[in-house]
């Protein structure tokens, strides 16, 4: 019995997604909402499958920064949260759905 090792491919529909979303959003609402794409992409970056915490510190700093700014100044703080939000629980999702698993003999070629 080999053992096996799961190959995860990087979020790409999600974040598109995400982007065309919060341009269409900050066209019609308000130009803050422009300032969600860096923090979609981060969230984007550190989701992983499993949820840990290790991989996601940073996506939840943003969540928890975009938390603290929403109580300050509302269209930037619900801007941060949302885009970190949504990038790193949806990223999740989609790479989630693509994982594979991959023998250890495949990999050594």
């Amino acid at each position: 019995m080999s053992q096996q090792v799961y190959l995860v491919r990087p979020a790409i529909f999600v974040p598109v997604t995400l982007l065309v979303t919060a341009v269409i959003i900050a066209s019609h609402a308000t130009w803050w909402f422009l300032t969600a794409v860096p923090f979609i992409w981060l969230g984007s970056i550190c989701a992983q499958p499993n949820l840990n915490l290790v991989n996601g510190c940073l996506a939840y700093v943003a969540m928890i920064v975009g938390g603290i700014l929403w109580a300050c100044y509302e269209p930037l703080g619900q801007a941060v949260f949302c885009g970190a939000v949504a990038g790193y629980y949806l990223s999740a999702i989609e790479k989630l759905v693509r994982i594979r698993a991959v023998s250890l003999d495949d990999l050594s070629g």
